[in-house]
């Protein structure tokens, strides 16, 4: 980012604000988001105010580049701040009590080859190759939400173990959000024609399915649904529901897509599609992975399906030949030997 645009909004937004911010304090921030984004926030505080959200410049910054006045940005931003003043429902002195934390905990998934520098200082747990981090709800309602990440920080002054962080944010999560399973097919029947879709996930007996049809797996709110993956048990009972072994195609940080393995797909071709997909319809803060896992439900594992490249089946396909040759010569002498009637 362009620090002189960043530092001249700051020095002159407090002329588009009404007359009670003329005291508040104005700060540039900068802030590693997910998928190692490092983005300058904008932070309005007044004296009376504990917390203030950050507004990003990035955005304004690629506006005003394409022509737009720096006046209309400067009164979007002025406006967002005075209609997004956050009021919490709790003191956020109240966050450093673990018993008032614990059923605000929630996941969000990331990959940690993407995530290298956002990790370091946050505790997070293997979810096949993606990373389950973890974040506290603090308000969600219809005007958005507001959370802050745990860092490793919280969990000394907590004095808790990761392992203990995540049971207890996989209990918060099922008591707070179920998990949805749903059809591609009722998920787009939603979007266009509002009909609620049957959440399969509660049923108790395998689906019955004339094709090899996408899921969409989800929570309630389709709010960082992906991280449903990282929570006990659910990609077995997926299994049992499915009866196959099944890919997960990483749509976004909010729903991951379920693939039944017909046995006629590979990875690189769904990788390709994820990638498609990802480079030109998701946006970046949505952005989860590329990378297409695999449910092996014997093994009850998630990460890479093996797939044979063309130099392994051809030894294979060697290896076969060469068998079945040493085996003719046995077959014929043994013929050659019975009698016959």
């Amino acid at each position: 980012m362009n620090q002189e645009f960043a530092e001249n909004i700051k020095n002159h937004i407090r002329e588009y604000l009404p007359l009670e911010y003329q005291n508040a304090r104005i700060t540039l921030e900068k802030v590693t988001k997910g998928n190692d984004r490092t983005l300058t926030g904008l932070i309005i505080r007044k004296d009376d105010e504990t917390v203030a959200p950050s507004i990003y410049l990035e955005h304004y910054e690629e506006q005003f580049g394409k022509g737009r006045p720096m006046d209309d940005i400067m009164k979007e931003i002025a406006q967002i701040k005075i209609e997004n003043s956050l009021e919490l429902p709790i003191d956020v002195k109240e966050l450093e009590n673990y018993e008032t934390v614990r059923p605000l905990l929630a996941i969000r998934l990331c990959d940690p080859e993407k995530n290298q520098e956002y990790l370091k200082d946050k505790p997070n747990t293997a979810c096949g190759e993606l990373a389950a981090t973890y974040r506290i709800q603090i308000m969600e309602d219809s005007n958005g939400t507001a959370s802050a990440v745990v860092t490793n920080d919280m969990l000394n002054l907590w004095g808790i173990t990761p392992e203990q962080l995540h049971h207890d944010t996989v209990a918060a999560e099922n008591a707070r959000s179920p998990v949805c399973l749903y059809t591609l097919d009722d998920v787009m029947s939603e979007i266009m024609l509002s009909v609620k879709p049957e959440n399969l996930f509660e049923q108790t007996e395998p689906l019955e399915t004339e094709m090899i049809p996408m899921y969409i797996l989800t929570n309630h709110n389709k709010v960082n649904g992906a991280g449903v993956l990282a929570r006990d048990g659910v990609l077995e009972k997926i299994g049992e529901l499915l009866g196959s072994d099944f890919y997960v195609l990483p749509s976004s940080l909010h729903e991951v897509i379920l693939v039944p393995d017909n046995g006629n797909m590979q990875t690189k071709e769904l990788e390709d599609m994820v990638k498609e997909v990802n480079s030109t319809q998701v946006a970046p803060e949505d952005l989860l992975s590329d990378k297409v896992q695999y449910y092996d439900r014997a093994a009850k594992t998630l990460g890479r399906k093996h797939e044979k490249g063309l130099l392994e089946r051809l030894s294979e396909n060697k290896t076969q030949v060469q068998e079945r040759e040493a085996k003719a010569p046995k077959e014929r002498q043994k013929t050659k030997q019975e009698p016959s009637l």
